[in-house]
């Protein structure tokens, strides 16, 4: 049941319509929860410009990094249940992945150096071109793709590692091999592991690894001038700065059954689905995890100091933690949890407020890292009127 805000209402639309008049986005839902009620739900612009088609609220979007803390979610049920331990050799359950140091040196990586992002991985797309990233065919979960997961990661272990484990925080294909992890710790498909573990006792309705229902999917769009342009399989588009990495493309991939499940950015889903899990980790809520687990979850495991997300943000078990709001200059609460994905997509929670906000567009990068997120946030706060 959705019991609207309207006054909130108003701001939200006002940005929606503004970043839509602006060629900054084509279409997008936003929900906002407070203490576990939706105070506003929203429907913007189109799924499919060219073929008229209006964005609804229950639209699928691929997406991409909004996939990892569903796996990082599933991985700490199993902590809770001890299937798991955070401390656990990652080679306990992968014997085969044993990457090196530059030195030779094999050290251990520990589960919660994937959760982390400091076990030394990388991703490809921030590797240079003539590195062994791209050399060994590495990919990042978003290509089209006739690898296996554990092909992938095979490819994975015989480059070698950025950092000693534990050491340094570098965004990376961990979450990747955590789905690996599950499945052996499972002793299921990462899939069928995600029903199991998520997807039923969060009761979601339209998320997975495919698309059953490509009418649905919202089609996917990257900035150009002086209007978004629908992406193509193998586009490189280059995120802006200060990254400056290319990133490659393949919205096909989204119904392909075969495509290798990718825990860190393969999944589809839709803006509810995403509420829900936003909700069990603010809260703990429904009984799916512990209030203490949710709290472990938004400790930052990885210090202000990595500016994870620009000056005053850690990283913790599923996405960035803010330490330090004034540092940060944002109205959000030490404590709130964000990420996104780079098809679009933004999303946080602040426990001081008992906010969970997702924003979930078809427009890369705007919807993830552009002006879009950020006046949605500060609509929500009622701020910069």
């Amino acid at each position: 049941m959705t019991v609207m805000n309207q006054a909130l209402a108003q701001r939200i639309e006002k940005v929606n319509q503004q970043a839509i008049s602006e060629g900054r986005i084509v279409g997008s839902v936003v929900l906002v929860a407070q203490q576990g009620e939706v105070i506003y739900a929203g429907a913007s612009g189109y799924a499919d410009r060219e073929q008229l088609r209006p964005m609804r609220r229950n639209s699928q979007f691929r997406l991409s990094s909004v996939s990892k803390p569903y796996i990082t979610l599933a991985a700490m049920r199993m902590v809770e249940q001890q299937r798991l331990d955070l401390d656990d050799p990652v080679s306990r359950w992968l014997p085969w992945f044993t990457p090196k140091l530059a030195d030779g040196r094999q050290p251990e990586i520990r589960i919660r150096h994937l959760l982390t992002h400091t076990a030394g991985l990388d991703y490809r797309f921030k590797q240079p071109i003539d590195g062994p990233y791209h050399r060994l065919g590495i990919h990042d979960g978003m290509e089209a793709s006739t690898l296996t997961l554990e092909q992938n990661l095979c490819r994975l272990a015989e480059a070698p590692l950025q950092a000693e484990p534990g050491s340094t925080f570098s965004y990376s294909l961990a979450i990747d091999v955590l789905g690996a992890v599950l499945e052996q710790a499972a002793g299921m498909a990462l899939p069928q592991l995600f029903a199991e573990w998520v997807s039923q006792p969060l009761g979601l309705r339209n998320t997975g690894f495919y698309t059953e229902d490509g009418s649905n999917l919202a089609t996917a769009y990257y900035q150009a001038e002086p209007l978004p342009l629908p992406m193509h399989d193998g586009i490189l588009l280059t995120l802006p700065e200060p990254f400056g990495f290319d990133v490659e493309f393949a919205p096909s991939r989204a119904g392909d059954r075969n495509a290798y499940p990718s825990g860190g950015a393969g999944m589809v889903g839709d803006s509810d689905d995403v509420l829900r899990l936003l909700e069990v980790l603010r809260s703990g809520s429904m009984g799916v995890l512990q209030p203490e687990t949710a709290a472990l979850m938004r400790m930052p495991h990885v210090g202000a100091e990595a500016e994870v997300q620009g000056p005053g943000w850690g990283f913790g078990f599923g996405g960035a933690v803010l330490v330090d709001a004034e540092l940060a200059g944002t109205p959000q609460h030490n404590g709130t949890m964000q990420w996104g994905g780079v098809y679009g997509h933004s999303w946080f929670y602040d426990p001081i407020e008992q906010l969970s906000v997702v924003a979930l567009t078809n427009t890369a990068f705007e919807g993830m890292s552009g002006l879009y997120p950020l006046q949605v946030r500060d609509a929500v706060y009622a701020q910069g009127e």
